[in-house]
């Protein structure tokens, strides 16, 4: 069911919304100034042609009074004593999603923070629209294009033309809020901090493919701030990184990529592993001293695959790329027993009690997550297992006709 994706700021004073009849239900995101407090969910024909103020404040007291109470008791804004806000990189890695991406570099320019600068990375291009982009619309954008095929190959290239101390990773198929930068910084006041990451909401809920990666799980990781810190709070320490955020929200101290080596570039799109360098990069992050902040006041918004094709890609690649990413790590002598336990619980909790549920879900006639789907997922871990070792031999021989490249341009 198509529904339609609403902002409402409880710090300001709530009007009718009119309601559009192409939509079956509406999610309104609830905030209270700069903090994000929770989804309130609901048919358009309980509200009719109009949403009104009483009645959504009704809906709103129903399905999320406590975070309501918890948002006003700590006031609607970020703190106003800004006492740290480094400058900050933000990096935009791309490929061959021109118009994706000017939509993302107009949200930029409404960020409100002192100073950052922008750099697009080009990746593989086979046209110029993106350096057009850039050039014909963007002055003050750095282009930067990167040759070899694979995200973790263009964050690589990113952060080492950075400027800044502090690294911010998004996507061209989403956009930031204007506040964004602004929760980054102060979550990096911290010195311990060296990943922060936010959270991800749906730019819109058009299509069924959208509807069911938001009902898989998307890529919210809920209101609550949290610290995680080195130690044995979870038996998956640290690499159930899943929990930690994603990708297109990602923030990074530029000392501590240098220290780890950058992103595995063995690994996510592009690569023969398909996927895994963010849950990796955070794993790391935390495995090597650092501490991670989950910060929800960071929001990004998500453009989500619109077609079941897409979306079967995307199931196909994540259970690829997880299932590369912990045959990585089976080969380390301290997290390689609890790789294999996380492998063992990924298949037997997420993938086959999971299809059960919605097999049976499904034979009788219930509301079920698509069982097609579970299966693609689970055929791509299985194909995964052995795609790591592959993409690190790929790598190594880029590295070497790179290499050879260069001795013989220098010889000439």
């Amino acid at each position: 069911m198509a529904a339609r994706v609403l902002e409402i700021d409880l710090a300001k004073p709530l009007a009718p919304i009119p309601t559009q009849v192409k939509y079956g239900a509406y999610w309104c995101l609830i905030r209270f100034g700069h903090r994000p407090v929770g989804w309130v969910r609901f048919r358009r024909a309980i509200v009719g042609n109009w949403i009104q103020p009483d009645y959504l404040r009704g809906l709103i007291a129903e399905q999320i009074g406590p975070q309501i109470i918890d948002a006003m008791h700590r006031g609607p804004q970020l703190s106003n004593d800004l006492p740290h806000t480094p400058p900050i990189s933000v990096i935009i890695c791309t490929r061959e999603h021109p118009y994706q991406l000017l939509a993302q570099l107009k949200s930029l320019r409404k960020l409100v923070y002192p100073e950052w600068e922008v750099i697009v990375v080009d990746n593989a291009p086979v046209t110029h629209r993106t350096k057009y982009i850039c050039d014909e619309y963007f002055h003050n954008v750095r282009y930067v294009l990167e040759p070899r095929k694979g995200l973790d190959y263009a964050r690589n290239t990113g952060w080492k033309n950075a400027r800044h101390g502090i690294v911010a990773y998004t996507d061209d198929d989403a956009y930031v809020d204007p506040y964004w930068l602004r929760a980054i910084g102060q979550a990096f006041k911290d010195q311990r901090v060296n990943c922060v990451t936010g959270i991800t909401f749906p730019m819109e809920i058009e299509t069924d493919a959208q509807e069911h990666f938001e009902r898989y799980g998307g890529m919210q990781r809920g209101f609550t701030r949290r610290v995680y810190k080195p130690g044995t709070w979870s038996p998956f320490f640290p690499l159930g990184s899943g929990r930690f955020g994603a990708g297109v929200n990602l923030s990074l101290r530029k000392s501590a990529l240098e220290a780890m080596g950058g992103f595995d570039e063995a690994l996510d799109v592009g690569s023969l592993a398909r996927g895994g360098g963010d849950l990796d990069i955070m794993a790391r992050s935390i495995r090597d001293g650092g501490h991670l902040v989950y910060e929800p006041a960071a929001i990004v918004w998500h453009q989500h695959r619109k077609t079941m094709a897409q979306l079967r890609k995307q199931m196909f690649d994540y259970g690829w790329g997880f299932c590369a990413y912990v045959a990585k790590h089976s080969q380390d002598l301290e997290l390689g027993n609890q790789s294999l336990r996380m492998l063992k619980k990924w298949t037997k909790e997420w993938g086959l009690r999971r299809l059960r549920k919605n097999f049976r879900l499904a034979t009788r006639f219930r509301a079920h997550f698509p069982v097609h789907l579970i299966l693609i997922e689970i055929l791509g871990g299985i194909l995964g297992l052995r795609a790591y070792k592959r993409s690190v031999r790929h790598v190594q021989s880029v590295a070497m006709q790179s290499r050879l490249a260069a001795l013989r341009e220098k010889a000439a």
